[in-house]
């Protein structure tokens, strides 16, 4: 298809957790761009309509659709598209994943299991050094934030902004702000500097199944090596074994539940594997 003419879609993309969220509601402060602040996980990447600024952005996760899937998607729309990905130490992540209600490490298409969404990123990195698009690592905006913006901007061909940093627009004139990290959004976004907690990126400790880590940590070794990760993180609080895929953690349970009243009353009693006999 001829892009040549279609209008430009900035595609924010990286793992859930992973800082993205904070990312987007910096470049949502440009007058030149509206978009998206944190798009649906699940559905396909469509930008919202009636956006007249010379570009559009949109923000996304890696769970159920990669990177290259996702700039198809958007093409096959007819934009033309500008990706980048966001990236963080991916033992945060997980770290973080396992205490957030998105988090769910599901069986379903909708919730895949943890294991198959790192496995999306880790290939959408992979894709992402290879075309030469922008990787940009989360714990950069932390320590240097003006420097590392200015030159993510530079990466994507697009002029310096400072309202990336002092954030005058109010969340009323984002396009679309329905969903974003709940931290941010309960803030009072006074300024990137007001809104960073710089000592984030060395504070990486927590719970993690113990063969979960190892996994992590072989997988993703040359995505360390690549991106100046330590090779292993020490001081972690390690659970025995993995943690296993649940139908149970699954939104199409509870969706299924709440259409049959019945069956989620016994499923709330305890008594999940209940089947009511046919009449």
């Amino acid at each position: 298809m001829d892009h040549s003419s279609a209008r430009t879609v900035i595609l924010a993309t990286g793992m859930q957790s992973s800082g993205s969220t904070l990312v987007s509601w910096c470049f949502l402060q440009r007058p030149d761009m509206n978009g998206s602040l944190d798009g649906d996980t699940d559905l396909i990447p469509l930008p919202p309509a009636n956006i007249h600024t010379p570009f559009i952005w949109y923000k996304t996760t890696i769970s159920c659709f990669t990177l290259a899937e996702q700039i198809a998607l958007l093409e096959d729309e007819g934009y033309r598209v500008k990706p980048l990905l966001i990236v963080r130490d991916v033992r945060a992540v997980w770290m973080s994943l396992m205490n957030k209600s998105y988090g769910r490490n599901g069986i379903t298409a909708e919730d895949p299991p943890l294991r198959l969404r790192f496995r999306r990123f880790y290939r959408s990195w992979q894709d992402a050094v290879a075309q030469g698009i922008p990787v940009f690592r989360f714990e950069d905006l932390l320590a240097h934030p003006e420097t590392s913006l200015k030159a993510l901007c530079r990466a994507l061909e697009l002029p310096w902004q400072q309202a990336m940093l002092d954030w005058p627009k109010p969340m009323e004139q984002i396009a679309d702000s329905r969903h974003g990290n709940a931290r941010l959004m309960g803030s009072d976004k006074q300024g990137l500097a007001a809104a960073l907690d710089p000592g984030v990126a060395s504070r990486i400790k927590g719970e993690i199944h113990a063969e979960d880590l190892a996994w992590l940590e072989e997988i993703f070794r040359d995505y360390n090596v690549s991106l100046d990760y330590p090779f292993h993180l020490q001081n972690l609080e390690l659970l025995p074994g993995r943690s296993p895929p649940s139908w149970k953690v699954s939104r199409r349970l509870h969706w299924r539940l709440r259409q049959k009243p019945l069956r989620y009353l016994f499923c709330k009693l305890g008594l999940s594997s209940y089947r009511p006999r046919p009449q």
